[in-house]
């Protein structure tokens, strides 16, 4: 009854235990393969940063070599800044300025506006709009051809930020709309490359609300970019948009996940996509994952010093916190509630615990003694059966032995009486004085014991070599010497020197110098000998 009881309760014990436990990571596992492969990247962050930071040390250490001429010292300031883009601004920033001063130290207009552009691109990431549009105005006239396509395309940027910055304000909004609606013909008509028309053509879509074709059209872009390639990410981000508007959330935030991932393994801080999903997670409840992933957005923010991307967050992470801080609360009530649960079950399994080992006890002690019961009845039974076997060996043995000495004295008589009737009273006496017929019936006798004993114990002489030194061990034969036989009689009980010296016909100082002898050459102790003897007991079949 205990243990049927016992039985029940673990299996509850543990459910409870799955149940509570599951409680904390609830909140990821009901998550996409990409949000989760997200929440599992973001720790590895730092080793991501560091691997561009390896890349961008030895693309420095390789141009150093080559800045010959203040063109190669341009193109260089140039390759490391692109490569500091979307990572550390103020790195950027220091580059473009060297290149700046390379072109009015040249009067080369073509670096100056190129690099300029580049400028507002970087101003514009970092949330300084109205620095940003300054430069731009200030060069609107005098761009040259080769440089317009970069010129729409920051424009472009420029006026997305400022849209959605300014959309509380309808007048401002409206007309940031028109021009940005403008950069974005501007953009389609001046590129070169059919994968930047694809993007100008989703934007244009957009803004008209078609989002089935543009959804069409960033897929087109997504498929045309190489992989680990930083565009890769714009256009996941762009997709995800799509996705929403649509009314397709799971869309929505698989590709804002796609698009972080690809920002984390780029180490690319200049980012918006992690933000939104953060936001979307908390709509949805999912307070703790959400909390994570605007965590990651700040110090992205904050490691590339973009003001505009600080400020979206500062508005939404407040809320999130207080959720996040509210579940946490409610979790710890839960995790108290769930700690006293669990301590008085521990409580109660100890107590069932103690009671079933105490039932095991004696139940295994019980199993022991009937065991050790059995184990002694089988002994028993052996040594019974062993007795048995001997006692019939020698009945036989004796009743052949009987036999045969009854018909030698049977014949023996008869001899008598005719030596007696013939008067031949000197051959009867030489007859009955003849040693040498005594010798032939004990060897006879002796060799039929060996027979007998062997075959009871098969392998006595193997077994008595075991206790023996290697050097002083016996030959197997079928027949035994006169210190085997003494010890033969000793595994049969007969262990008086007495009896034993009448059987064998020696001296008892015989008989224990033999046995004597015999003990000193063996491996174990002396006094152990004997008993070790009478533990043979193989019985031949």
């Amino acid at each position: 009854m205990l243990f049927r009881k016992s039985k029940k309760f673990i299996p509850l014990f543990v459910v409870l235990l799955l149940i509570i436990s599951c409680q904390d990571n609830s909140d990821i596992k009901n998550q996409s393969l990409e949000i989760n492969k997200l929440d599992s990247i973001i720790t590895e962050k730092s080793a991501f940063r560091k691997k561009r930071d390896d890349n961008i040390f030895h693309i420095k250490t390789k141009l150093k070599n080559h800045c010959v001429d203040l063109e190669h010292q341009y193109m260089n300031n140039r390759e490391i800044a692109d490569n500091y883009f979307g990572y550390q601004s103020d790195s950027v920033l220091t580059y473009l300025q060297k290149n700046l001063k390379l072109a009015d130290a040249t009067e080369n207009k073509n670096w100056r506006y190129e690099t300029l552009i580049r400028k507002s691109n970087l101003l514009n990431s970092i949330g300084l709009f109205t620095e940003s549009k300054t430069i731009l105005d200030s060069i609107q006239k005098d761009v040259p051809e080769t440089l317009i396509f970069s010129y729409n395309a920051t424009s472009e940027s420029l006026y997305t930020n400022l849209y959605e910055y300014s959309k509380s304000n309808k007048m401002f909004a409206d007309s940031y709309k028109t021009k940005l609606l403008e950069y974005y013909h501007k953009g389609y008509d001046s590129s070169k490359d059919p994968i930047f028309k694809d993007l100008f053509q989703y934007n244009i879509y957009k803004m008209d609300d078609k989002w089935e074709e543009a959804s069409a059209s960033i897929d087109k872009f997504i498929n045309a970019v190489p992989e680990k390639n930083r565009l890769k990410a714009i256009g996941y981000y762009c997709k995800a948009i799509a996705e929403g508007e649509m009314g397709h959330t799971e869309n929505q935030k698989k590709y804002l996940a796609l698009s972080a991932i690809e920002d984390i393994e780029s180490a690319t801080t200049e980012n918006r996509s992690i933000q939104e999903l953060a936001f979307l997670l908390y709509k949805e409840g999912y307070y703790s994952t959400a909390y994570r992933f605007l965590e990651s957005a700040i110090q992205d923010a904050n490691f590339y010093n973009a003001r505009f991307r600080t400020f979206q967050i500062s508005k939404v992470q407040p809320i999130i916190e207080k959720a996040y801080t509210l579940q946490i609360n409610s979790t710890n009530k839960k995790l108290r509630f769930s700690v006293w649960t669990i301590s008085i079950m521990l409580i109660v399994l100890a107590l069932v615990t103690y009671l079933v080992i105490r039932q095991l006890k004696i139940i295994i002690n019980s199993r022991k003694e009937l065991r050790s019961a059995n184990e002694k009845l089988s002994s028993l039974n052996v040594q019974l059966d062993e007795a048995n076997h001997i006692k019939e060996e020698y009945v036989a043995f004796f009743i052949n032995q009987c036999s045969i000495y009854l018909e030698r004295f049977e014949r023996f008589k008869k001899l008598i009486s005719k030596r007696l009737s013939m008067g031949q009273v000197d051959k009867l006496s030489e007859m009955v004085n003849n040693k040498k017929n005594i010798e032939m019936d004990l060897d006879e006798l002796y060799q039929s014991f060996d027979k007998a004993f062997l075959r009871i114990y098969p392998s006595f002489v193997e077994e008595i070599n075991k206790l023996l030194k290697p050097e002083e061990r016996y030959p197997s034969t079928n027949v035994l010497n006169t210190e085997l036989r003494i010890f033969a009689l000793i595994r049969l009980g007969i262990n008086d020197s007495t009896q034993i010296s009448e059987f064998l016909r020696y001296s008892l100082r015989t008989i224990y110098n033999y046995r004597s002898k015999v003990k000193a050459k063996s491996v174990i102790e002396n006094e152990d000998f004997e008993a070790r003897i009478m533990q043979i007991g193989s019985i031949s079949s």
